[in-house]
């Protein structure tokens, strides 16, 4: 993810902004802290177990298990059993409409595009092959995969149409205000970050800022934002030669040695081992002169 907690990140190419990311990877483990982002995102378990965290509620997927995060929702997700691995479908809706509107464009496609409905968090048992099969899709890319899975993901809303399974989506001044102290920390995550400073910037009273993270973000202030930090810090490691000393101290940590403590407990290996494993990958690169 990149520096705020909506993640923009270019999904694919302006030309086709769909993407499938099979995670655990080479570089990145199972678990992302919480964001949100303007497209929606399928996640499908295909293998272990993955907790997904949204509207402070947790929910344990299994193997086999497909739910939808509509855009703009604020959710996390990370692995539960060693062997947990899910595929992440991204798609934004307006890749799905025509440059002419027609009745049907109007009343089903335009409310998705807009943001005023979404669809349901679980997958039904019978659209499932639908979603996989445009994840297959990603992956083969055979002739014209790209018109293919369009007309998958609109044989999906049609589905959807047909039985209203449709969701409202509204937005609450709480989620306004989570958005608000997660892009703070984003913006602020290499400093020394105080409760009562960022209780100020988003109008909450220091005394409950507290409660209400923990209540919204089911964690405390502090884990969150080493994860932010260890996130961030692993980017440097792959995208840079700094030292791990001075990586720790561009990401906020005090020191070298409270970063590699808090690196290992995160990742279950060192900063070092890290960098050694995914020093051959595309990614890493030295940095521009």
């Amino acid at each position: 993810m990149n520096e705020q907690m909506r993640e923009t990140a270019l999904r694919g190419s302006s030309a086709y902004p769909i993407v499938l990311y099979h995670m655990p990877n080479e570089q990145y483990p199972l678990h992302a802290p919480f964001h949100w982002q303007d497209d929606v995102e399928i996640l499908s378990v295909t293998s272990g177990q993955v907790a997904l965290t949204r509207k402070e509620e947790t929910i344990l997927l299994h193997c086999g298990d497909m739910v939808c995060i509509n855009p703009g929702e604020l959710h996390s997700f990370c692995a539960v059993t060693p062997d947990a691995g899910c595929d992440i479908f991204i798609f934004p809706t307006e890749h799905l409409t025509f440059a002419n509107e027609d009745h049907d464009q109007s009343r089903y496609l335009r409310p998705l595009t807009e943001k005023q409905s979404g669809f349901p968090l679980c997958v039904d048992t019978k659209d499932k092959p639908l979603i996989l099969q445009a994840m297959d899709l990603q992956k083969t890319r055979p002739i014209a995969y790209e018109l293919q899975t369009k007309l998958l993901l609109l044989q999906w809303i049609v589905r959807l149409a047909q039985t209203d399974s449709f969701v409202t989506l509204h937005t609450t001044k709480q989620g306004d205000v989570c958005k608000e102290i997660l892009t703070y920390i984003r913006q602020h995550y290499t400093e020394r970050l105080t409760i009562p400073e960022i209780a100020t910037a988003v109008g909450i009273s220091p005394t409950y800022f507290s409660a209400f993270f923990t209540e919204h973000f089911s964690q405390h202030f502090g884990d969150y934002l080493r994860s932010v930090r260890i996130e961030q810090a692993c980017a440097l490691l792959l995208d840079t030669a700094l030292s791990v000393t001075e990586i720790a101290l561009a990401v906020g940590f005090s020191s070298g040695s409270h970063f590699i403590q808090h690196f290992r407990k995160a990742l279950g290996m060192t900063p070092f081992t890290y960098r050694k494993r995914n020093e051959t990958a595309p990614e890493f690169r030295n940095p521009t002169p």
